[in-house]
């Protein structure tokens, strides 16, 4: 697909039905909405949670049920020596536990006495226990425990990775938001510039003002175009920049001219509302508590590990296939046991790993205590900035309406020749100024409500 048949896609389908001088408007939800479904960063943050599961499979697969088979054979000098076949199917399970099943023939003129079946089979059940160190904490039960918590910690990553892609998406959007706003001030001060110029002018050729005047006017007509040159390649950098956030499926898309920020008061609210703040359910506190977790599943089983290695196998040997009938093959009589006991008489490494392990649950536990407070008092001084930065909205917004009062007052006052060109020029000068002043502080603080709502809440932007 090529780009301009995106470019095109994005104006007919990513733009609200309204139209503002025959331009098309994208809101604020529709482009977090397409940087949210398509960007590529957001993609890779879900490639770390599928690489996370991944591991979970493979630490599964420690408790996966195994089946061996060994077959020897031996015939020299025309004579049979042995042909030995075993088959064996194991089951790990949670706890030191392996359940065990056998099967085996022999048969040969030089068999080892050992390997001698009395019947045509020999069967066996039985199963193998860690009574030691492996019981209670072992390596793959371990291994599963940190794998699920590895999950459950790649999805709050995830979704703090996809917050923070939206944080600088809806930093871009108010950017360009801002650049439109800023430009459409000049865009809209040019006209007024340019009909005091013609009407100087007109007046200069009745006699009615000096040749001076009409300098003065085109100064400030020229002053006017100049800056709304300015305002409209920022504009256009601000959109681009906005642009690098939308994709639609593995093709970036670039905002053309034709479409416009559009950005309701009430819209704003409704996207970056809050009901509940809950500190304790912030998914980078819950991620550290997986960590936290992880660390001390491993503590665990480095304390396991300082306990002696007792394994203790047993199984029930009959020629009967147990599968046919279970209470023939149990007889106690026929079995073969076997107990390992093994101790380290220093416990060095164990010892050594043990201290290891407590110091990395040790740091996890700090960190985590240390980034709620540091969140928290974020939190606080996010807060406190929106809620600031919301008066100076209203004291920015009245300075508006008393400059547009003023330059309205002085404008009359030019027109019945009571006033100068020049400080017409001035108060328009103060009220463009005031006004660009109030787009800031209101970009500032929508920009202040948006990072304490990626910060503060753990659900992404609204569907």
């Amino acid at each position: 697909m090529s780009r301009f048949l995106l470019s095109l896609l994005l104006t007919v389908f990513l733009c609200t039905a309204s139209t503002v001088r025959g331009q098309e408007s994208l809101s604020l939800e529709e482009f977090l909405g397409y940087v949210k479904a398509f960007h590529p960063l957001v993609k890779q943050a879900d490639i770390k949670l599928s690489e996370s599961e991944a591991k979970l499979l493979k630490a599964r697969g420690a408790f996966d049920p195994k089946l061996a088979a060994d077959f020897n054979d031996k015939t020299f000098k025309g004579s049979n020596y042995y042909e030995r076949l075993s088959a064996t199917f194991s089951v790990p399970t949670y706890y030191g536990l392996t359940l065990k099943g056998q099967f085996s023939e022999a048969e040969g003129a030089l068999l080892n006495p050992e390997n001698v079946v009395s019947g045509d089979q020999l069967y066996g059940v039985g199963a193998s226990i860690d009574l030691g160190k492996g019981l209670l904490a072992n390596e793959r039960m371990t291994a599963l425990k940190q794998a699920k918590r590895f999950v459950d910690q790649a999805k709050e990553e995830n979704a703090l990775r996809v917050n923070e892609i939206l944080l600088e998406a809806t930093d871009a959007y108010l950017d360009w938001y801002r650049a439109y706003k800023s430009y459409e001030i000049f865009d809209e001060f040019i006209v007024n510039a340019k009909f005091r110029y013609d009407g100087v002018r007109d007046r200069f050729t009745s006699g009615d003002l000096a040749a001076i005047d009409t300098t003065e006017a085109r100064i400030a007509y020229q002053n006017r175009l100049l800056s709304q040159e300015k305002a409209s390649l920022k504009l256009r950098e601000k959109a681009l920049k906005a642009s690098n956030y939308l994709w639609i499926e593995d093709t970036p898309v670039e905002i053309n001219r034709e479409v416009i920020p559009a950005l309701s008061e009430e819209n704003f609210e409704t996207l970056f509302s809050i009901d509940l703040i809950d500190l304790e359910s912030h998914p980078k506190l819950r991620a550290l508590g997986y960590k936290t977790d992880i660390q001390r599943f491993e503590r665990r089983l480095q304390r396991s590990n300082l306990l002696p290695e007792v394994t203790l196998d047993y199984q029930w040997l009959s020629e009967t296939d147990p599968s046919q009938n279970f209470n023939l093959a149990l007889d106690p009589n026929n079995s073969t046991t076997k107990l390992k006991v093994a101790l380290p008489l220093f416990l060095r490494k164990e010892r050594s790993a043990l201290k290891l392990a407590s110091l990395k649950l040790q740091d996890a536990t700090l960190e985590q205590e240390r980034v709620y407070i540091e969140l928290k008092n974020k939190l606080a001084a996010l807060n406190t900035a929106s809620e600031s930065l919301s008066r100076q909205r209203l004291l920015a917004d009245s300075m508006v309406v008393d400059y547009t009062t003023l330059f309205k007052g002085e404008q009359q006052k030019f027109e019945a020749g009571e006033s100068s060109l020049f400080l017409v020029n001035s108060r328009e000068s103060k009220l463009i100024e005031a006004t660009l002043k109030a787009i800031d502080t209101e970009v500032e603080q929508k920009m202040a409500v948006a990072e304490f709502y990626f910060n503060s809440t753990f659900q992404n932007i609204k569907e």
